[in-house]
Formats: structure tokens, sequence, C-alpha cells
């Protein structure tokens, strides 16, 4: 209870407070980019020491962090990308990372009562580094989201 409390915090503050510097600093591609590493590496960390409470409470803890900036990046990249209505998209985008985390909890457990208590972490590591790909590769598309002005 007290590891996912901690999860929450740290998402919410970094969407308000860390998000923006990288963005300003680096642009939202490369920051989107670099946040998919290192939850990917996260993950990777969950998925070598899962049978360590230590590592896996920790690493939910930083995984907020990188969470809850990459939604921050995402979400900008995609309400700006998308050629329709903000309130489409947005509807949209919440019912694609929600039918996901209805989804990711059950395979995750079907993935470990099959294999190991590992291979759900290590699956959406290489899952997430392939959305990473994804993103690096499609960035022609979306590098004018650094360019919009308010």
């Amino acid at each position: 209870m007290y590891k996912m409390c901690a999860f929450h915090t740290f998402s919410f503050l970094s969407t308000i407070q860390i998000a923006p510097r990288p963005q300003a600093r680096f642009g939202t591609i490369k920051s989107m980019c670099t946040m998919l590493i290192l939850f990917a590496l996260t993950l990777l960390a969950m998925g070598i020491w899962t049978n360590s409470p230590t590592v896996v409470i920790i690493a939910v803890i930083v995984a907020g962090l990188f969470l809850g900036t990459n939604n921050t990046l995402i979400r900008t990249a995609v309400m700006e990308v998308a050629p329709v209505e903000r309130a489409t998209v947005s509807a949209a985008y919440s019912f694609v990372r929600f039918i996901g985390g209805a989804i990711g909890p059950w395979l995750a457990n079907k993935l470990a009562e099959t294999y190991s208590p590992h291979v759900p972490f290590i699956t959406g590591a290489v899952f997430v580094l392939l959305a990473m790909l994804v993103v690096a590769f499609g960035r022609k598309h979306l590098l004018h989201v650094d360019k919009i002005t308010y």
C-alpha cells in the first residue's frame, strides 16, 4: 500500500514539476525517448531482482517519476499532433491508457503464472523499448510539437 502511495505521489509531482524541464531543454521527443529508456531499465531491474522486495519497492517508486514525466510528454505530443478536436483526442488517449491499465495486470499475472514472476517485467521492458523505437523512428511526424507557440 505504501509503495503505491509513493508511486502516485512521485508520478503526480513529476507531471507538474519535472516534465517541463527536460521538455524545454531537450525537446519533447528526446525527453520522451529518454524517459521510456529509463522506465524500461527500471522494469528490467524489477525483472532481474523480482525476489528482492527492497529493489521492487524502490523501482516502483522510481517508475512513478518516469511514468508521470512521460505521461505529460506523451499527452502534450498527442494533443498537438492530432488532426481532430482536443476533446476527441483526449478521450481517445484516455481510452488507450485505461484499456492498457485494464489488460496489463491480467496479462502480467498470466505471464507470471505460466512462466515465472520475472517474465512480466522483462516483457514490459521489451515492449517499452519497442515503443521508444516507434517514437524515435517516427519523430519526423512529431518534430513540430516543440515549435507550437501558445
